[in-house]
């Protein structure tokens, strides 16, 4: 099949900088504030080395606290699968996280560890005619990180079409690199971007993501389409059914089901 969920791929690789044998101590080389409670962090690697990643997957950092405790959560790497020398990742900050207050007070030169690769999913190049997907928030990084696999890679021909849900226009994370790819693949991809609270002057969706939005907007089901979703949990089981647990898929509900969609997946 296309998607194969839960496959461990690497152990460690001339060059790559991360292993499941052990965590690996990486340093911070810059942040950028992308909104108020979201940053892009990019960590440093040697020249010829590349994180170590599979699409799709991400990687869990560990976090020494003050008092010696230490706290892991796993990021989706939002860089290509191919970069050497530097990965980036999306963080949006939870006032009462136990990882994302620390990895916001990161200044460039501060060291994190870094294990993995922990993977969603291992995507088929050309085993779907279309994929459609569907974000909400910081759920669009598992979302871009398949995007640009697909989208970089000449012998794919696979369509890609994302759905990016957010409160506001302020929310939105990766404007540039989305529109950038719509603009350089317009045969293989299109964005559609909706929010909650919509200005009169916004000219793209409103509104929840709901049946008549995914039927406007998302490929139609088929067995050669694919769907994903990553959001809030609030999101995913409206559109695509509870997650029983982190691993877990659960079975196919929401939006989705009554739409007759079959391979779905929740990030």
């Amino acid at each position: 099949g296309g998607i194969a969920a839960y496959r461990f791929f690497n152990n460690g690789q001339p060059d790559t900088a991360v292993s499941r044998l052990r965590f690996t101590p990486i340093l911070l080389e810059s942040s950028e504030k992308l909104t108020h409670d979201v940053k892009r962090l990019r960590f440093k690697l040697d020249a010829d080395k590349r994180l170590g990643f599979n699409v799709s997957s991400a990687v869990l950092f560990r976090v020494r606290h003050a008092e010696g405790k230490t706290e892991w959560r796993p990021y989706t790497p939002v860089s290509a699968e191919s970069q050497k020398g530097w990965f980036e990742i999306i963080v949006k900050r939870y006032d009462k996280g136990l990882v994302s207050p620390a990895m916001h007070a990161l200044r460039p030169g501060d060291e994190v560890e870094v294990w993995g690769p922990l993977p969603f999913l291992e995507y088929c190049p050309g085993s779907f005619s279309e994929v459609g997907l569907i974000a909400g928030g910081s759920g669009i990084t598992p979302c871009l990180q398949l995007t640009r696999s697909i989208l970089e890679n000449p012998e794919d021909p696979t369509k890609v079409t994302l759905l990016f849900a957010n409160k506001t226009a302020g929310d939105i994370i990766l404007k540039n690199e989305l529109d950038g790819l719509a603009a350089k693949y317009p045969d293989k991809f299109a964005v559609h971007y909706i929010l909650n609270s919509a200005p009169d002057e916004w000219q793209g969706l409103a509104g929840n993501v709901d049946r008549t939005v995914v039927e406007r907007v998302m490929p139609p089901p088929a067995p050669a389409t694919f769907i994903g979703v990553c959001g809030p949990p609030v999101m995913v089981a409206a559109v695509s059914g509870d997650r029983p647990g982190p691993i877990a898929q659960g079975k196919i509900g929401g939006v989705l089901k009554e739409l007759g969609y079959t391979n779905v997946f929740k990030f």
